[in-house]
């Protein structure tokens, strides 16, 4: 299994996601090549993005921090997530979803924006829906923006049923606006692009949710009535090849949630009948007794639940150009996916049997150049093996993916104990 896939979301919500680029990855690669994460960042001498690193979108996914883009000339440009550089320069950011439009600095401090004029109420629903046609778009606005505030805790709602063969990938959360507003969950059968479903819980908030399918498809025509727990839902056949199937309902609380797959209709109002509060035993805090040498935790892209917790580790060179090595460390008591593209050799972690999934060491890093030159070099996808073992005794499942060889993440593996 390779990072690629904390891209998948990274052009949803586009209008508030990338710098002096709308088009989408395929438009780019038409003429020439995109490439993610190649660029560290850095302000006043300081790195404030690192190269193999990403960052958490609107939407709670984890998405590339950087894109360079290398034309048929052979040109290269980077591009930067439009907060980020808000964030790194001091400007203001904001997005006016009525006139889809972002605002970037000089503008008066914003009251939290109303719902677009084109929205709807729906009958017996609090979330309003706006369906726009010029753009394909589909999005849900809480009505009373300016009663929404930051919530203590990350929701805990996700399904309890899902078709057979999907496991969990991870979890993302929304780091924007309201905290604590909203978590992502996806669960993958294999690595193919149809096995994906992600589901997302959104509590009430003061920005409008959704995305932009397509300029000219009629997102109304494709919208069918559903219903799920009793409540009126919307389901949607964005797309005719039944590529991306999706559901949104919401509860008698305010959550409106929103369930995306290839799934078809009767599947996925059965996976959102399934959808419960769970209340998780809180996982323990555990930690790595042995690491290679130069490794420490990004307090920043990691992230703890009860049910799942999630890190990224480090090493950094100094120096032009600066090496980045990255590997990422996930548990949680749900079964975990592992890659399903090769078959895993057999190990033993502290005697129990795991699995094995090497990387290819020899691989070429990723590499990010100005005018020629190498600015940064970073752990590529192929190079990290992947390593899934389980606690006999906790039952908790568990998932390395390293740039290491197969000793050296077993020797980390076994060296797993409470912080």
């Amino acid at each position: 299994m390779k990072r690629s896939r904390l891209a998948a979301s990274f052009f949803s919500g586009a209008a508030t996601a990338l710098l002096a680029v709308s088009c989408l990855t395929t438009a780019l690669a038409a003429s020439g090549k995109v490439s993610y994460n190649f660029a560290n960042v850095a302000l006043g001498g300081e790195t404030k993005i690192t190269a193999g690193a990403d960052i958490t979108a609107a939407n709670g996914q984890k998405v590339p921090g950087t894109i360079l883009f290398t034309d048929a000339a052979g040109g290269k440009t980077n591009y930067l997530p439009i907060r980020a550089v808000s964030e790194l320069l001091g400007v203001e950011i904001g997005y006016d979803s009525a006139t889809k439009t972002i605002l970037l600095g000089g503008q008066p401090a914003a009251e939290p924006a109303e719902p677009a004029s084109t929205a709807e109420t729906v009958s017996g629903r609090q979330w309003q829906r706006e369906l726009d046609p010029t753009n394909g778009g589909i999005y849900y606005a809480w009505p009373r923006p300016k009663e929404t505030r930051d919530y203590n805790a990350l929701p805990t709602i996700r399904p309890t049923w899902l078709p057979e063969g999907y496991l969990l990938l991870g979890a993302g959360v929304g780091r924007e606006g309201v905290r604590n507003d909203s978590v992502t969950w996806t669960y993958v059968k294999d690595e193919t692009s149809g096995s994906k479903i992600t589901f997302t819980c959104y509590r009430p908030t003061n920005r409008s949710r959704g995305y932009n399918f397509g300029v000219g498809l009629e997102t109304a025509a494709l919208r069918r009535d559903a219903v799920v727990q009793g409540r009126s839902a919307d389901f949607y056949r964005v797309y005719e090849d039944g590529s991306r199937n999706i559901l949104v309902w919401e509860d008698t609380a305010g959550n409106l949630f929103w369930l995306q797959g290839t799934q078809d209709q009767a599947t996925c109002e059965r996976i959102a009948e399934s959808v419960r509060d769970v209340k998780d035993t809180p996982l323990p805090a555990l930690t790595f007794g042995w690491i290679p040498e130069g490794f420490t935790l990004d307090t920043e892209g990691g992230l703890t639940m009860p049910a799942i917790v999630e890190e990224t580790w480090a090493k950094k060179t100094q120096g032009p150009p600066t090496s980045t090595d990255m590997f990422y460390w996930t548990y949680s008591r749900e079964a975990l996916f592992g890659p399903k593209s090769t078959k895993p050799e057999s190990v033993k972690v502290n005697g129990v049997q795991a699995q094995y999934w090497p990387g290819d060491l020899d691989a070429q890093s990723n590499t990010a150049s100005v005018s020629g030159t190498v600015t940064a070099v970073s752990t590529s996808a192929d190079q990290l093996g992947t390593l899934l073992w389980t606690d006999p005794e906790t039952k908790i499942n568990f998932r390395l993916e390293a740039p290491f060889d197969r000793d050296t993440m077993i020797r980390m593996a076994e060296s797993v104990s409470p912080k």
